[in-house]
């Protein structure tokens, strides 16, 4: 009986502790340290975030005034020469116009935002080709139209700077045989087979990964396992001078460092397609 009061006492006693001690229990600590590695977490984001802001909007203010000078010549050149028309002046209204927007809200970026998570997003679109590619939905989409044989297509956004996240859908992949993603530098001509320009890093829907034009097959244990309907997220992190491709299906995430002497600023967006009607789109 007394062993039985023992115990009893004691159980009374920690209820009587606990009222003023839940703040100590373990679960109420492991919350305590999950809202504090959040808040964390989320202070991190967006410090990173506004850094990559603040690196964009300088850039896009030199874009502006260099594209101002350039206005500033032609005025000056045209009235000192009391040469210009109506057409002139309308052109150089909207120029100026146009100008204006782009320094208060630059068209080419937009924020994007998840729980947890915060980013840039490039208004990227399809721009240039070479070979057998065509270009459909404003740039949206880039759908190899010929026969079997490698093609280049680019985007036009240049990046130099700051993080960016660009978001593709496979939507044609024949027997989910090969296509290339990736960047190449800008200054690079563009050829049909453009993966293994010097400049072009990046991965392709089998085991290969070119890095500055040569391929290390399953490098950083890249398994190639991309399939048609599959969405990628490719991040183009040009501070940390490297490029990480996301599959949204099977969660997997790989990386790949970015010699700045093999591939120098301004990196572009960078596909190659191979069969007929393969076809890959920008997520907006």
């Amino acid at each position: 009986m007394d062993d039985v009061i023992y115990h009893h006492d004691l159980l009374q006693q920690q209820l009587n502790e606990q009222d003023t001690t839940s703040s100590q229990h373990p679960l109420m600590m492991e919350i305590n340290n999950w809202e504090h590695e959040s808040v964390e977490k989320i202070r991190l984001t967006a410090e990173k975030a506004r850094c990559d802001l603040d690196q964009l909007l300088t850039s896009n203010k030199k874009l502006v005034i260099k594209q101002l000078e350039e206005i500033s010549t032609q005025l000056k050149t045209s009235k000192e020469a009391d040469d210009y028309s109506e057409k002139n002046l309308t052109g150089w209204l909207q120029a100026l116009e146009k100008l204006k927007n782009q320094l208060s809200s630059p068209s080419d970026v937009k924020l994007q935002k998840t729980n947890d998570e915060i980013w840039l997003r490039s208004s990227e679109k399809f721009e240039k080709v070479c070979g057998k590619v065509q270009i459909l939905e404003n740039g949206l989409v880039a759908e190899h139209n010929g026969t079997a044989s490698t093609a280049e297509v680019r985007g036009f956004t240049k990046y130099s700077t700051g993080t960016h996240k660009i978001s593709l859908k496979i939507e044609k992949m024949s027997s989910n045989q090969w296509m290339f993603w990736g960047i190449i530098s800008q200054n690079t001509a563009a050829q049909n087979d453009s993966y293994s320009s010097k400049s072009a890093s990046g991965w392709t829907s089998t085991k290969q990964v070119y890095l500055n034009g040569a391929c290390n097959n399953g490098y950083n244990n890249y398994r190639g396992d991309i399939v048609e309907n599959d969405i990628l997220y490719l991040t183009l992190n040009c501070d940390g001078q490297f490029i990480e491709l996301e599959n949204e299906r099977t969660k997997q995430k790989y990386s790949i460092p970015i010699d700045l002497n093999g591939c120098p600023f301004p990196w572009q967006l960078h596909i190659n397609l191979c069969y007929s009607n393969d076809r890959i789109r920008i997520l907006a």
